[in-house]
């Protein structure tokens, strides 16, 4: 990573280039995309959710001409509507080929720089919002960072602890190892598809540039908080998804051999313990579903069941039989953890078993 430097033109045109192939393999047998099958367009996973980050960024635009002058939007029935609206148009994702191409090439673009410029992207990321809590606003993006991902932690924390956020940038990479094997790992990701040729020069770690001031990068209006209200509906509900882990050398056996009450005795310790204002956002669920956002969902799906689309309905729908947490857990156990296998320490799961806590409270 450190010396490392995209070539902007050669790197356009990389994006350009492998956006059009990935898309042409695709919509050769298919008319549209969903939204699964977005997670998995390419063999670069870091690629297939910034598609979605930028998906998000353009529906963020979207909603924001969608309100009207004429009409009351802080209304609680005008929000609800419009909150349940949005759900199902995210359950509902549909992309012909000429408008996933933008996307993708954006997506391809923001991977490369943070892969080889991280200081960088970060940079010209924080620069766009006009918050002054940059830390919230890069931990809402949590769940779309897959690369370098002690970086990007290391980079959030610091951000909570120093007001310049260009020096917390420089920290946190100063800090941060090469992570060369990641690199080279992504890069042959990519050169599976298309040769992978962006780096201009190579410097010493001396020689790396220090990110631009604020004032010399590019101003990004947001919308409002009230006006990404909607979007924070979908991205903000629950603490960020962070990478998934490999799992010990434990066996599958031993995962599962702790007592399910010890899984209710946790949340209920957490419960305790946290604010009003808390307790209230974790008011009972009347819908399990309905109350997974797309970011969940997505993970959810492809993350703990494999992309087994079927099989994670089928598990919501009896979870939502259940009549206790402790019973759902246990089903989901025996007929779900078991056969894909999981990490039951994973954030995946836990996330998982956050939602289902709160369909019972």
């Amino acid at each position: 990573m450190h010396g490392s430097k995209l070539n902007q033109e050669a790197t356009n045109t990389y994006s350009q280039s492998y956006a059009a192939k990935i898309a042409e393999e695709f919509f050769s047998q298919n008319d549209s995309i969903s939204g699964q099958q977005i997670i998995s367009i390419t063999p670069v996973k870091q690629v297939n959710f910034f598609v979605l980050k930028v998906l998000f960024d353009e529906w963020q635009g979207e909603i924001k001409k969608f309100k009207s002058p004429y009409f009351d939007y802080k209304n609680e029935d005008v929000n609800q509507a419009l909150k349940a609206f949005i759900n199902t148009l995210s359950k509902n994702i549909r992309i012909e080929k000429q408008h996933l191409l933008p996307l993708l090439e954006k997506a391809v673009t923001s991977t490369l720089e943070l892969l080889f410029e991280p200081a960088k992207y970060y940079s010209k990321e924080l620069s766009k919002s006009t918050s002054t809590d940059k830390s919230r606003e890069l931990k809402a993006n949590s769940k779309y960072i897959k690369l370098h991902k002690p970086l990007f932690d290391d980079l959030l924390q610091r951000l909570g602890n120093e007001s310049d956020f260009n020096s917390a940038i420089q920290g946190a990479i100063a800090s941060y190892g090469d992570g060369q094997q990641e690199i080279e790992q992504t890069q042959n990701l990519f050169e599976n598809t298309l040769p992978l040729n962006v780096i201009e020069q190579q410097e010493t770690a001396e020689d790396l540039p220090m990110p631009e001031p604020l004032d010399e990068l590019e101003e990004i209006e947001l919308a409002s908080p009230e006006e990404s209200a909607y979007q924070e509906d979908i991205n903000n509900e629950f603490e960020p998804i962070e990478e998934e882990t490999e799992s010990e050398s434990d066996n599958i056996n031993q995962q599962f051999k702790g007592d399910i009450k010890t899984l209710n005795q946790q949340y209920e310790e957490k419960e305790k313990s946290k604010t009003v204002a808390a307790v209230l956002e974790t008011k009972s669920l009347s819908n399990l579903k309905n109350n997974i956002n797309i970011n969940q969902r997505y993970m959810f799906v492809n993350d703990l069941f494999e992309g087994n689309d079927r099989d994670y309905e089928t598990a919501m729908d009896e979870v939502e039989d259940c009549d206790s947490f402790d019973s759902s857990v246990e089903l989901l156990v025996q007929n779900y953890a078991k056969k894909y296998t999981w990490d039951m320490n994973s954030d995946e799961v836990k996330e998982l078993l956050k939602v289902i806590f709160k369909r019972f409270r």
